[in-house]
């Protein structure tokens, strides 16, 4: 896969992953877990812009938002009456393909500014797998920690 397609997925992902995470906050009545989707919602919203001034410099059309967010539609019904820990670790082997696919964008970046995002978009997908871990009971400590960690996330979230 070229570094444009592989830019162009990521985004995608991200778009897939801010809706999905959005869907689920809307339904979820525990506020606690609410509050945690809504983070994971900020934190996918922040990772897809970091990647905007990348798909313009290479020129490159954003993608299938209509199809991203229809997957993520489908994704939101399937998960409804899923455990919240068989949820949460149903996110460890997508962080596992994706953080591939972003360690590959960190080798094929052209610049450094590129090389900046691949490396915040590796950072947003082990925040996202300790999120997972946490969450699901495989791990201790505060889910939203990792999260809340990355400084585009931070900075989106004070806006």
């Amino acid at each position: 896969m070229s570094a444009d397609e592989l830019w162009v997925e990521s985004y995608q992902g991200e778009v897939l992953g801010e809706t999905l995470f959005g869907l689920l906050a809307e339904r979820e009545e525990d506020p606690t877990r609410r509050h945690q989707l809504e983070v994971l919602t900020l934190l996918e919203r922040s990772t897809k812009v970091l990647a905007e001034p990348v798909l313009e410099n290479r020129k490159l059309d954003r993608g299938d938002t209509a199809g991203s967010v229809s997957n993520a539609t489908a994704f939101a019904d399937a998960f409804d009456g899923v455990a919240w820990a068989d949820f949460a670790a149903s996110i460890l082997p997508v962080t596992t393909e994706f953080l591939a696919k972003y360690h590959q964008l960190v080798d094929l970046a052209v610049d450094g500014a590129e090389l900046d995002v691949a490396k915040a978009y590796v950072a947003h997908e082990e925040a996202l797998a300790t999120f997972a871990r946490r969450a699901s009971g495989q791990e201790s400590g505060d889910p939203l920690e990792a999260v809340l960690g990355l400084p585009h996330v931070v900075s989106a979230g004070s806006r």
